[in-house]
């Protein structure tokens, strides 16, 4: 009688099938970066750089004297805030041959931070009305290249690091760990680590006199990154309310930036961190050793001998309410002798998942669990 080679759907392991959602769980994970990582990137290629390099290369050009010929603030209104542009021709002489320009600023296009644009305007057009002449700033290797105004605004630098910073950070992070490859959790041969329930966010492998652990990134994909998009949307808000007082009597606008921008950069840190960090733990009767580590860089450990390790107990992590639902996450730690405690395991959902995962740590490395 002939034998199938292949195994039946039936003898397919839990950690096969958590090995394809994790899988799965980090492709998603990685689309979800990629306008993260095109936002910071794009920002720091086309613009930061850009901005820095004509910096620096026009603290060498020469001051020329130039007649306006036309000088206007352009505002454009919104419900929010108020955005101003500065435009400007005009005409001089370099050698003896004439040159018109329309450049004003390094950066060009308008924005709201601070008062440079609406001083700026005001400047040249009181200029042109009185008839004023106008210095700019000209290239002596290409002499129709000129600009009035060569400053490099550090606030309005500053606010664009913090799309390349926080948005390219966040996205070239996650990206970087979704395509590294991921090690198999050490323990005893012979043992694959599986997970004792169906949903639980990590790989449980009993060793020889203990357990072995480990929660990966990406753990709980979904409600993280619904934390990293509302914290996207609060820094956006917070970075887009402009910097001036409004004469309307309303709160000033820099408190709603503070507000805004302060709790949606937290929200948003705290759930790259949240998604990003992996958790390696070993506990047996040699002790317990713990090791954090951050896009697969270690970020800290501890190594604690069997004495010191009082008890190991459950405890309430965070709590997530949607839709008039209710979810409580816990996680496991171990309590030393000096009152510090030390997590275990984590993002474990229900109370019922945690202590079911206790009992089995407890009873397979003797520690004491109540």
């Amino acid at each position: 009688m002939a034998r199938h080679s292949s195994t039946p759907a039936a003898q397919r392991t839990p950690s096969s099938v958590a090995g394809k959602t994790q899988r799965a769980g980090g492709w998603l994970l990685g689309l979800f970066a990629l306008p993260f990582a095109a936002v910071g990137v794009g920002m720091l290629l086309l613009s930061v750089l850009p901005t820095l390099y004509d910096w620096a290369r026009m603290q060498w050009w020469q001051p020329v004297p130039a007649a306006l010929v036309a000088a206007r603030l352009e505002t454009s209104r919104s419900s929010k805030s108020s955005s101003y542009t500065v435009k400007a021709s005009y005409r001089y002489q370099v050698a003896g041959r004439e040159y018109q320009g329309d450049r004003v600023a390094i950066s060009g296009g308008g924005d709201n931070v601070g008062d440079f644009q609406e001083a700026l305007g005001a400047r040249l057009e009181q200029a042109l009305r009185d008839g004023a002449p106008v210095q700019v700033w000209v290239s002596p290797s290409d002499p129709s290249e000129a600009v009035i105004d060569r400053s490099l605004r550090p606030g309005l630098l500053a606010l664009k690091m913090v799309f390349v910073v926080v948005f390219g950070g966040v996205g070239v992070g996650l990206l970087v760990h979704v395509l590294r490859p991921t090690r198999a959790p050490q323990g005893g041969a012979g043992n694959s680590g599986q997970p004792l329930t169906a949903d639980m966010p990590g790989r449980v492998e009993r060793i020889p006199g203990g357990v072995a652990m480990y929660f990966p990134a990406g753990r709980w994909w979904g409600l993280k990154l619904a934390l990293a998009v509302m914290g996207a949307v609060f820094l956006t808000v917070g970075a887009l309310v402009p910097w001036e007082q409004e004469s309307s009597g309303e709160v000033a606008p820099w408190l709603f930036r503070l507000l805004f921008g302060g709790v949606g950069g937290l929200v948003l840190l705290g759930s790259f961190y949240a998604l990003a960090n992996s958790l390696r733990v070993q506990l047996d009767h040699n002790g317990l050793r713990t090791e954090r580590r951050l896009l697969g860089l270690m970020l800290r450990w501890h190594q604690v001998p069997p004495h010191d390790i009082a008890r190991l107990r459950v405890v309430e992590s965070y709590t997530v309410e949607s839709n008039s639902k209710r979810d409580v996450y816990y996680r496991i730690t171990a309590e030393l002798r000096g009152g510090r405690q030390l997590t275990i395991a984590q993002d474990l959902k229900g109370r019922a998942q945690a202590d079911k995962l206790l009992a089995s740590i407890g009873g397979w490395t003797g520690y004491a669990t109540r």
